[in-house]
């Protein structure tokens, strides 16, 4: 057969419907602009407008987030479900795209064509694969919905409409494709069209008037459900195209995740008691583009410790809840209590699960801390255990209100024992040792200091401490007291100034964030590292040599130094370094470890309502028969030691290399 005499019959049976097409296209242009255009107006509502900086970096986003689903595949079956859509529907759009484009430009303008021969068979193919994992990844949807698999995902009529009307277009489309087959391409085809083969046999008897009937009346239905799903798009569950892949991906914070935003002039703010948000009008742009962006699929919900322990927070319902007081203009009604009643904002554990999941790089914990911090600055509606932190830090330097004498006397202590020395201005150390307030206070924490110095001694190190140290700071953001927190970053960063030093170690992840991530915010930078990085280094290099310890040991993920920063590895590595012992993990490890239910304040006090989440986590460790839980973190180590039955000890991996050692 000629190859030229290969390829598509416009319109076929339905020359005298064309225009309509024509027509109804303007039609759905206005009605998707116009639905855009209200998200538009309501995100930029005070005249702001998105950044256009770091182009490179935020089309990289959309590549990575967007295009190849980096998030949306770390689920396994709603990843190659989802995965099934999108790329039905991509290779569908660009079969309608290419047939367009041959017609309304190459044939009504050139009178050429461009799919011919072996291009039309390709064209062909990939239509039909694009239309079988289409139809392959609305059936999966359907049926996670229909039995339940995602624990409590949203199940409304409208999903199952869009899924519906999806499914009905795709439909539609075979059933066109097998007639045309039927029609003019059945002896040439061969098995570039599967679907519109097999299904032409359906249709082969049918009198010549009724295919034509059967073909425009499906035409017809086919082409208004198609243009009605595009301009439904942006009032629908069908928005995340553009409201979530598109624009929340490419204006996505390009801070680091756990860099929470600082109040913009904060002593104006203190002045007129607008600290954070206190009503929707007080959200920035972006807080309410990821408003609009969220596409309920319940997998912050589903991972959040509070949640899960039968708190009432639901990172997904909130932002739902904000959204909602969108769509009802509701712009200077107090949020908390009027709509989100306090216990919610003050579930949060600051885990950054939620973010760690959201596929569209929704910031969750944002949204919280400036909750906070509206109710901290009003005073209003905040535990009063909260109140007293600020007040201890205020009056004792510590969040726990303990007198620093004490910790000058520990302090003094292990200097006496050649342990470390007190910062002297002029000198030069390897590393200034930010002691933290967990370690410096707590009797139970203080080993942990003290195994870490004398393993940094056996390397042969110069370390030295502060007596002058102050909190750090991060207690006292979390639970929204902005203005606490500015003045202890600029004690501190005038504190840290005045010695020399080549990195700055901490042992509580919280305090590695905060140095590394939010002092720079306001100005201060410093090269901050954690205990477990230092101790992996000096295992990996022989400065520290292979102790022996026989145990079977467990590794507990901080929140603060895994999932928000990234370090898996480095304490594995420590405890990799210790012959005999033998490292279990959990089921829930790495980026989806379990909070301890120490962060964001909660290690000072805790919403009384379902199980504590330290429990929950204790227990998933006692499962894996370990009898040693390996902490990084003196907030981990404290919630989870609470919890822990008898003959499960729960240990610092600086004391387990130190134990192993001295073997």
């Amino acid at each position: 057969m000629d190859p030229s005499t290969i390829g598509i019959e416009h319109f076929l049976y339905v020359e005298d419907l064309e225009l309509l097409v024509y027509v109804l296209i303007p039609v759905v242009a206005a009605v998707f602009l116009y639905g855009i255009r209200r998200y538009w107006r309501r995100w930029f509502r005070e005249g702001d407008r998105p950044p256009m900086d770091r182009l490179g970096e935020r089309f990289r986003r959309v590549l990575v987030y967007s295009i190849a689903q980096r998030k949306v595949l770390m689920k396994g079956y709603e990843g190659a479900m989802h995965l099934a859509i999108f790329l039905g529907t991509l290779l569908l759009l660009a079969a309608t795209l290419l047939r367009a484009l041959e017609y309304d430009v190459f044939v009504r303008l050139m009178d050429t064509r461009i799919l011919t021969g072996n291009a039309y068979l390709a064209f062909k193919l990939m239509a039909n694969v694009g239309g079988v994992l289409l139809v392959l990844g609305i059936l999966m949807a359907l049926y996670r919905r229909a039995v339940g698999m995602t624990r409590d995902l949203p199940n409304t009529a409208a999903d199952y409409l869009v899924l519906g009307l999806l499914l009905a277009i795709t439909v539609t489309g075979f059933v066109l494709d097998s007639i045309a087959t039927l029609t003019y391409r059945q002896g040439w085809v061969d098995g570039w069209d599967p679907v519109g083969t097999v299904l032409a046999g359906f249709f082969s008897g049918m009198e010549p008037a009724t295919l034509r009937l059967v073909y425009r009346t499906t035409w017809l239905a086919h082409m208004l459900m198609a243009l009605g799903a595009i301009a439904a798009i942006p009032f629908t569950k069908l928005s995340h195209i553009v409201v979530g892949g598109l624009a929340n991906t490419f204006f996505s914070r390009l801070e680091h995740p756990s860099a929470f935003k600082p109040v913009q002039d904060l002593d104006k703010a203190v002045e007129t008691g607008k600290l954070g948000v206190q009503n929707l009008g007080d959200t920035t742009w972006k807080q309410r583009m990821d408003y609009d962006a969220c596409i309920k699929c319940a997998r912050c919900h589903n991972s959040c410790p509070a949640n899960l322990s039968g708190k009432p927070l639901s990172p997904m319902n909130l932002i739902l809840k904000m959204r909602e007081l969108m769509d009802t203009e509701k712009w200077g009604d107090n949020i908390v209590p009027q709509h989100v009643e306090p216990d919610i904002v003050w579930s949060c554990v600051t885990c950054g699960a939620c973010v760690y999941e959201c596929p569209m790089l929704i910031h969750h914990v944002e949204t919280i801390t400036d909750l906070r911090r509206a109710l901290f600055a009003a005073g209003e509606n905040t535990p009063e255990e909260l109140l007293q932190v600020s007040y201890n830090i205020m009056r004792t330097t510590n969040p726990y209100g303990f007198n620093p004498a004490d910790r000058e006397s520990w302090i003094q202590k292990l200097v006496d024992e050649g342990l470390v020395e007190v910062a002297r201005e002029g000198e030069e150390y390897d590393y200034l040792y930010w002691v933290g307030c967990n370690v410096s206070y707590d009797p139970n924490l203080r080993g942990v200091g003290e195994s870490l110095l004398k393993l940094l001694k056996k390397a042969g190190l110069r370390v030295a401490v502060l007596l002058e140290e102050s909190c750090c700071g991060e207690p006292a953001r979390r639970i929204g007291d902005e203005l606490m927190f500015s003045e202890l970053v600029k004690t501190n960063s005038e504190v840290l100034s005045k010695y020399r030093f080549k990195k700055l170690l901490v042992s509580c992840p919280h305090g590695f964030n905060v140095f590394k991530h939010e002092y720079p915010l306001y100005g201060f930078k410093v090269d901050v590292v954690h205990h477990s990085q230092v101790l992996a280094d000096l295992v990996k290099s022989g400065k520290i040599g292979a102790g022996h310890l026989d145990a079977t040991v467990t590794f507990h993920d901080p929140c603060y130094l895994g999932r928000w920063n990234n370090v898996y590895e480095e304490p594995r590595d420590v405890l990799r370094g210790v012959k005999g012992l033998r490292l279990v993990e959990m089921p829930r490890n790495r980026g989806r470890s379990f909070c301890c239910g120490g962060g964001g304040g909660q290690a000072f006090f805790e919403v009384k309502r379902g199980e504590r989440i330290s429990k929950l986590r204790m227990k998933e460790a006692v499962e894996t028969g370990a009898k040693v839980v390996a902490v990084a973190c003196p907030f981990c180590n404290v919630m989870l030691r609470s919890e822990a039955p008898e003959g499960v000890e729960v240990k610092d991996i600086a004391e387990i290399l130190s134990e192993s050692l001295e073997k």
